[in-house]
């Protein structure tokens, strides 16, 4: 029988730290399992999430009075590091790969649930050579924050009654494009709030180069930092399609701002390097592709099986093309699909908090739907992103002839709705389908 150590007092608490999400689940999980590891990318909060909730910490990146490194240490004695009252953080723990099977061995010996509270920024090369901690460690993926975390939301309507096809009312939600932008180019990073949209920007174009250092000599390989800009930019061009990783490939030999016709799309490395620097992004956790959606609809449409391509935040896309804010705003088919892209960021966010999951949909009858939630009782819902609120109209028709189409096939969608960027008001409509301005929802 296991038992739960004790009740967490959040001792740790970093000043000015602003709640997450996420919260819930870490705690919740903390009380089901001995431990909890929080993937994510660097400098999304990961580290102050941890010190919220634990009562002791061990940082691998400090040193001690003695300038003796902590990871040196705990090399020396792994112990060191496991060692302080429950939940006990360790932060970046993948410095040090081993830890991970000694914190399993000490969860099966104490047999206590709660215990340890692990963060992480990349994933270790030799995933195979760590166990998988099946039934003592649960996995959670963090992304950058949503705009209802980061204050830049009313939160005035609920994803959860939209799922359940609840009243919401009315509620006024003007905003501008300028806003819109601003969002999308400063990114949900807990370290920019608070300062002006240029520095949040330039902030972020450095995290990016720095991204890049790290991914050069990740796992002692020397990577060619020219062709990790490459295929950076190349995923950043393709953000919220469903490109290939052929597509990738040959979309690396495009020099910055030059785009030309398919036929003189030269690769300028190879395929298998491409492979290998996607994995690189995956395992920094830079990458957050949706998956497809399959709602076993009994007709004779073959459902798409394409992951759409997502960075972790949409302001990585814009430090790698280096777009300004002025060019976004004469480039709609840009601004739209990285509007896009920083809708369904919280809507996987949104969604995992009130238990459900996030996907997108096409079939080969050339129906799409944006975005689609599923809930653990197998209802989901249709979401269409529009960034103007003249395309409102046309997303609703277009979604409720899909859920006519899909409803005669059995396995309809229960809940319609049309997330926006610049209509004034959240609402529901005569026919059914929900109105809701991204920066008017919450979970």
């Amino acid at each position: 029988m296991y038992w739960y150590v004790h009740d967490i007092n959040m001792s740790l608490k970093p000043d000015g730290y602003m709640p997450r999400l996420i919260e819930k689940e870490i705690e919740e999980s903390l009380r089901a399992f001995g431990a909890v590891s929080i993937n994510g990318p660097k400098w999304c909060g990961k580290t102050w999430i941890g010190l919220n909730i634990s009562n002791s910490a061990y940082m691998m990146g400090d040193t001690n009075e003695y300038g003796t490194s902590n990871k040196d240490l705990a090399e020396t004695n792994i112990n060191i590091a496991l060692r302080g009252a429950a939940p006990h953080l360790i932060d970046e723990w993948q410095e040090i790969p081993r830890i991970w099977d000694v914190i399993r061995s000490k969860i099966d010996k104490d047999r206590l649930l709660g215990q340890f509270l692990l963060t992480g920024s990349s994933t270790p090369k030799d995933r195979k050579a760590v166990h998988s901690g099946t039934g003592r460690i649960k996995h959670l993926s963090i992304r950058t924050m949503s705009l209802y975390e980061s204050g830049d939301s009313l939160g005035s309507v609920s994803l959860s009654d939209i799922m359940g096809c609840k009243d919401i009312g009315i509620s006024d939600n003007k905003t501008t494009i300028d806003t819109l932008i601003g969002s999308i180019v400063s990114g949900g990073w807990p370290g920019n709030i608070g300062l002006t949209d240029d520095i949040k920007k330039e902030r972020v174009s450095g995290y990016l180069e720095s991204i890049i250092e790290d991914a050069s000599t990740m796992d002692g390989v020397r990577r060619k930092k020219e062709g990790l800009w490459s295929v950076i930019r190349s995923l950043a061009r393709n953000e919220s399609t469903l490109a290939t990783n052929d597509r990738i490939h040959k979309d690396t030999g495009i020099p910055i701002g030059d785009v030309p016709s398919d036929e003189e799309l030269m690769p300028s490395i190879s395929y298998n390097t491409v492979m290998d620097y996607l994995d690189v992004f995956d395992r920094l956790h830079l990458i957050a592709n949706q998956p497809a959606f399959d709602p076993n609809i009994r007709s004779s449409a073959r459902v798409g099986k394409a992951m759409k391509r997502h960075l972790t935040d949409p302001s990585l896309a814009v430090a790698a093309l280096r777009i300004s804010k002025e060019r976004l705003i004469n480039d709609l088919r840009t601004f739209g699909l990285l509007f896009e892209s920083l809708c369904e960021r919280d809507l996987q966010i949104y969604s995992r908090t009130i238990g459900g999951e996030l996907f997108h949909y096409r079939d080969s009858h050339g129906r799409e739907i944006d975005a689609v939630i599923e809930m653990p009782d197998g209802k989901w819902g249709a979401f269409e992103i529009e960034l103007g609120a003249n395309q409102i109209d046309d997303a609703a028709v277009k979604l409720i002839d899909i859920k006519k189409k899909m409803d005669d096939g059995g396995n309809g969608p229960s809940t319609l709705c049309v997330i926006c960027g610049l209509a004034d008001h959240a609402y529901r409509r005569d026919d059914g389908v929900y109105v809701v301005p991204i920066t008017s929802l919450r979970p």
